[in-house]
């Protein structure tokens, strides 16, 4: 019994030691969802961004274009912003410096005689300011983050990957 044992290693050995050298992998196995490095996608102005971009990304969206919005001066408590396209849709992403500033936020759909018109009243500590117009915007308050989309698939989709 010991003989065939020690028979069986030795053909082992002869086999991995005839392999040529290509075939044997030395490298470690890849994950299925390697990490990717969004730094080069935003820009230097846009740091307050960079987590929250890498954080859609470690989640398995795809990042094309990180810009600047047009929401820096919707609120006066704050000036950093975000346009941040990804292959689920468009976000544009409004940061304050602490939580309870988001929390505070209060946003109300007012009447619209036109269909299909959505106009809201944004209020935080500071600001008061209407916006809208054709078709539904979405408003996402998390963390010190005020997130506003108009694609209501998309704002689902972030809602699960929030929670």
């Amino acid at each position: 019994m010991r003989i065939l044992v020690i028979c069986s290693v030795v053909l082992c050995f002869s086999i991995l030691a005839c392999k040529p050298r290509s075939e044997i992998s030395t490298t470690p196995a890849t994950p299925l969802h390697q990490k990717v490095d969004i730094s080069p996608l935003v820009p230097v102005e846009l740091g307050h961004a960079k987590e929250f971009v890498q954080f859609l990304s470690d989640s398995g969206w795809s990042i094309q274009h990180v810009y600047r919005s047009k929401h820096e001066s919707f609120f006066r408590e704050t000036n950093k912003a975000a346009y941040i396209e990804t292959d689920q849709g468009i976000l544009e992403v409004v940061f304050f410096d602490t939580n309870a500033a988001v929390e505070r936020i209060q946003i109300i759909e007012e009447p619209s005689t036109i269909p299909n018109n959505h106009f809201y009243l944004i209020k935080s500590a500071t600001t008061t300011q209407r916006t809208g117009g054709f078709g539904a915007t979405y408003f996402t308050k998390y963390r010190n983050m005020f997130i506003i989309t108009i694609d209501r698939d998309l704002n689902d989709k972030l809602h699960d990957l929030l929670k």
